[in-house]
């Protein structure tokens, strides 16, 4: 190839010239910008999956150098409230192709924004899902590298032709700077210094053709590519929604889903249990849904800034008049109108308390109710359970099936642990179907256990007639202790039983009418203060 440098001026004047750096740069192998506190985060989270993403990364890091930058990367992009990219100039080969290409397609993904909204600012579940989602890109690596280098092994081509293409521009700009400070030429040096800007500047087609080939192969190969994020992302959206789940479900009631040993513990506890987890699918949702409503449980009108008023209420005085206090002349002012609440503040409703009574739950566990029905109707007695001891009322969950089939959990305010929780969860009879045992007991726990103006929460699937004589007897009872009979019928299979629960209930809802969802919905609004 001829030279395109025949002398040094040519080389000084030239483009190629003034883009040398002053020093060799410094590839990332990271895509994503990080800040400290956040790489501070990610190293305590990795804790918790450290043994199974070693594995991975000790697994692929031969094929895929950039292995453990990516797992940092995928972190990042899940927990980050704003991932921010590197310049695509100063990553390294594989971190641009590779790495970069994979994040691409997975933020355009609905999947991707699902997890974000499960794992923002959430490292414990980020973790999860970035392990899961590492370990699904781990099984098809080879895949996913033969898309991009077609036999042709052109990444690692790439990476030690760019890397060595910087050693040659650094060269050059060591030879340029010796160069200027000599007194005199020297042409051993200058010789030297245009064979290797000759030989730099050869190199930079060849290596703008395999950038290119490498983007070639991938989009050649799209839809392979896409169709193995999209996996990896499903796996790291279900595993990061399952742990959220779980910690709301069964973990403190703070809410918060940190990598503590406890919800450590606690997600590896119900992952062993297909019960507890086929719980939590439900239960976790119905507990987040609850925690909003008590950020907002006002009835209408209630809580909102409606006006403002004079007052001294600091947590509802109007940010403007704080601005007294950025000046030492107008602090005795703000003082003077605090003193005499004369400071505009907003005023608002407010809120106002419902009535509230013991919970009973009746639930059905006919073996006809077993996997999903057995699961939501204990999700929503559970529920019922957190709104109960949320208000320090008595809640009694009555598990039901045939006629000599019955077991009462009691759980009183302060006197039962996480594990009875647990242990009422996982309870399931699986015989027939009695509707009169547990009204029987639901009255007993009234009469005998304390239990005041009873709430009653009569959840089946199943069709049974109680004898005429008891309905009647129910009524007189229900008169005379006030309590109420709400009924949910599982029927969405099997659709037209209403009959069995209207000789008894005050109301009833039907999962084939309205779905679960609504159902449940309806039963705690109507039940949180």
């Amino acid at each position: 190839m001829r030279d395109i440098f025949s002398s040094i001026s040519a080389f000084e004047n030239s483009d190629f010239f003034r883009n040398i750096p002053q020093q060799a740069p410094k590839r990332s192998d990271r895509v994503l910008r990080s800040m400290r506190i956040e790489d501070e985060i990610y190293k305590d989270a990795r804790e918790s999956a450290e043994d199974i993403l070693s594995d991975i990364e000790q697994g692929c890091e031969d094929r895929l150098p950039v292995i453990r930058s990516l797992t940092r990367d995928v972190f990042q992009s899940f927990y980050s409230l704003n991932p921010r990219y590197l310049p695509e100039d100063e990553l390294s080969p594989y971190a641009r192709k590779m790495s970069r290409h994979l994040l691409d397609e997975m933020m355009k993904s609905d999947d991707y924004a699902i997890i974000k909204s499960i794992c923002e600012g959430k490292a414990y579940p980020a973790m999860e899902a970035t392990a899961e989602f590492m370990e699904h890109i781990s099984k098809r690596l080879d895949d996913l590298l033969k898309d991009a280098n077609d036999d042709k092994n052109i990444l690692d081509t790439l990476d030690k032709q760019e890397k060595a293409q910087d050693d040659r521009m650094a060269e050059l700009g060591d030879m340029q700077k010796r160069r200027q400070s000599l007194q005199a030429p020297d042409p051993a040096l200058d010789k030297k210094l245009l064979q290797t800007a000759n030989r730099a500047t050869s190199k930079v087609q060849q290596l703008q053709a395999l950038n290119q080939m490498a983007d070639d192969n991938l989009q050649k190969n799209k839809a392979e590519v896409t169709s193995i994020i999209a996996g990896a992302l499903e796996a790291a959206k279900d595993c990061a929604d399952e742990t959220q789940s779980i910690i709301l479900s069964w973990g403190s009631d703070s809410g918060k889903i940190d990598a503590v040993p406890e919800n450590r513990e606690l997600v590896r506890k119900v992952r062993q249990n297909d019960m507890l987890r086929n719980i939590a699918r439900y239960l976790g949702r119905l507990k987040e849904m609850m925690r909003q409503k008590r950020k907002n449980s006002f009835a209408f009108g209630r809580g909102e800034k409606y006006s403002l008023e004079i007052g001294n209420d600091l947590k509802s005085v109007i940010s403007s008049e704080f601005s007294m206090l950025a000046s030492p002349a107008t602090i005795p002012l703000f003082l003077r109108k605090y003193g005499k609440k004369q400071l505009k503040q907003y005023r608002r409703r407010e809120r106002v308390y419902k009535g509230s009574g013991d919970i009973i739950a009746c639930l059905d566990e006919s073996g006809s109710t077993r996997g999903d029905n057995a699961a939501w109707g204990k999700a929503v007695a559970l529920a019922l359970q957190d709104v109960a001891a949320t208000d320090r009322r008595n809640f009694a969950l009555v598990h039901f099936a045939s006629r000599n089939e019955l077991r009462t959990s009691l759980f009183l305010p302060g006197k039962y642990t996480p594990d009875d929780l647990m242990a009422a969860a996982t309870h399931f009879w699986g015989g027939g179907t009695d509707f009169e045992t547990p009204m029987r007991e639901a009255v007993r726990l009234m009469e005998q256990e304390g239990f005041h103006k009873a709430d009653i929460v009569f959840i089946t699937d199943g069709e049974c007639q109680m004898p005429e004589e008891f309905v009647a007897a129910l009524g007189q009872k229900q008169a005379e202790l006030s309590f109420t009979i709400t009924g949910v019928l599982m029927d969405q299979d099997s659709p037209g039983m209403e009959f069995s629960l209207k000789p008894f209930c005050n109301e009833v809802f039907l999962v084939s009418e309205l779905g679960g969802e609504k159902i449940a919905d309806a039963l705690l609004s109507s039940r949180i203060n």
